[in-house]
């Protein structure tokens, strides 16, 4: 032994965010590799943020389900998943589904001018 007092490892709890953007049109399969991607974030991430501006949902039901499981196990760790760019058709569908996520609306660029 060194001799040295052995500093104990701190318990303060980091954050970790990451951000999914996919783009283009969410069919089948592009929800299937949000899934994946989401899933595997979740287990590392504190919070995941999915960032649809740049999406089209074509089929919010089945983003819904999809996105059921995963923000479920993120928020029964006390972790969060936001998903932002979220069309109305969708957030109806989140709700439907009582999917725990944050969902925000994309706001105009001419609203914050």
């Amino acid at each position: 032994m060194s001799g040295k007092p052995v500093q104990p490892v701190p318990q303060t709890r980091r954050w970790l965010t990451t951000i999914v953007r996919p783009v283009g049109t969410l069919d089948r399969s592009g929800v299937d590799q949000v899934r994946v991607a989401i899933s595997v974030l979740a287990t590392c991430s504190d919070m995941v943020v999915v960032d649809l501006s740049a999406a089209r949902v074509a089929a919010p039901r089945g983003l819904a389900v999809t996105l059921l499981e995963p923000a479920m196990e993120l928020d029964r760790s006390g972790r969060c998943l936001l998903l932002r760019g979220v069309p109305p058709q969708l957030r109806a569908e989140l709700d439907r589904a009582a999917v725990p996520a944050i969902t925000l609306a994309d706001v105009p660029e001419s609203a914050g001018a």
